[in-house]
């Protein structure tokens, strides 16, 4: 057995790359439903940034079905049935992307396709965020079973990088890198040898902040965060296929939330207030690798079908629970589904002693968005598989 064959694949380039997608197909879904509409400038550049990106996702599927699908087939035939479904997704997910290249083109010139563009990108989002999760969930680690590290390294060479001009590569990085956290930003970067990652780092970096100022406001901050310092406030959003009122009453029985939260193990209603009124109060306790912790939590909001919503309890009179961060879902009927919209705000942050070790000790804290993603996929799950929504009065 050669040493590449033992050296692991290290496909975590798929998940951030799928990360810009999400990224950006919810910022443009929010710029499109802004009041008032974009002006015209604002309108231009989203537009054309809708384009490439649906250019860019049909080079990426292409690269896939023809440089890493055939490869994979080729090794492993027991996974013929997963890559036929691959496939079959692609073929499902292109004809709502060339939706949305027309939808963007007509929208470039006239500002009243707006709406016709924003159901596009909600039909394209329907078929394109459960595909990239199951790429992920299901087919990467096939992949990584598959193919030895170099074999990996010569697809993401040929098939995803020759092929493009350094102007493109420049493009893509940033747009990559945007907003990402060290780990991943770390990936990225070096995919490419020290000469041209200096000069993709440094010659676009201008170029691609103008044009983010272009289409989604001066006031996003879109640097790579690489630093300790924790993101203060995020948000995700997604579409699922289920009434509002039924996905608001399961995320209001607090007692399931272990059922999606990568960290928490276990809640339960304290006494006082009815559970689920605002005020009610509940004890979550959490696991995180080797680390044990309880916090106590307050509804701050409960408005049935339309938001939910708590926050963390500052204690202060222990210092390890002085921080309080507010956690909230909100609900929005669109077309025969809802917009789910999961946010966090810190609102009080640890002591500064603390936050260099909790930085060191949950590096998954600095940004929590990509967690709170999983936690509203597993909703999805949830709703889908019809689960009894539980005793709502379920006490600690």
């Amino acid at each position: 057995m050669t040493t590449d064959t033992l050296q692991p694949v290290d496909t975590r380039i798929m998940r951030i790359v799928h990360n810009a997608l999400r990224r950006d197909i919810a910022r443009s879904a929010q710029v499109l439903r802004t009041a008032p509409p974009p002006a015209q400038t604002q309108r231009v550049a989203l537009a054309d940034h809708l384009v490439w990106m649906m250019h860019f996702l049909h080079l990426h599927h292409s690269g896939e079905d023809r440089g890493l699908w055939p490869l994979v087939r080729e090794l492993n035939p027991d996974a013929g049935a997963l890559l036929d479904a691959m496939d079959a997704d692609h073929a499902r997910i292109r004809p709502e992307m060339e939706r949305v290249t027309a939808a963007a083109t007509e929208y470039r010139v006239h500002p009243t396709a707006r709406d016709g563009l924003s159901h596009a990108l909600a039909a394209l989002e329907q078929v394109l965020l459960p595909h990239l999760q199951r790429e992920e969930d299901e087919m990467m680690p096939v992949v990584a079973r598959t193919l030895t590290r170099r074999r990996w390294d010569d697809v993401e060479e040929q098939v995803f990088i020759a092929s493009k001009t350094k102007r493109e590569l420049g493009i893509e990085a940033h747009w990559i890198v945007d907003g990402v956290d060290w780990e991943d930003y770390d990936v990225t970067v070096h995919k490419v040898g020290p000469a041209t990652r200096f000069m993709l780092l440094h010659v676009f970096k201008r170029p691609y902040r103008r044009a983010c100022a272009a289409r989604w406001g001066t006031d996003l901050d879109v640097s790579p965060r690489i630093h300790q310092s924790p993101r203060t406030e995020g948000s995700v959003e997604v579409w699922i296929d289920v009434p509002a009122r039924q996905l608001y009453d399961v995320v209001a029985d607090v007692t399931r939330i272990n059922e999606r939260s990568p960290e928490c193990r276990s809640c339960g209603w304290l006494p006082g207030r009815s559970p689920g009124t605002v005020g009610a109060r509940f004890r979550g306790r959490n696991r995180a690798h080797h680390m044990r912790w309880s916090r106590v939590c307050e509804v701050a909001a409960s408005d049935p079908g339309r938001k939910f919503e708590f926050h963390t309890v500052s204690d202060r009179r222990n210092p390890l629970y002085h921080d309080s961060t507010t956690w909230s879902y909100t609900f929005r009927a669109d077309g025969d589904g809802t917009r789910v919209t999961h946010s966090y705000r810190i609102d009080v942050l640890p002591y500064r002693p603390l936050l260099s070790l909790y930085a060191r000790l949950q590096p998954q804290h600095r940004d929590m968005r990509p967690q709170m993603r999983q936690n509203l996929e597993a909703l999805r799950r949830q709703a889908h598989a019809g689960a009894p929504t539980g005793s709502l009065p379920r006490t600690a």
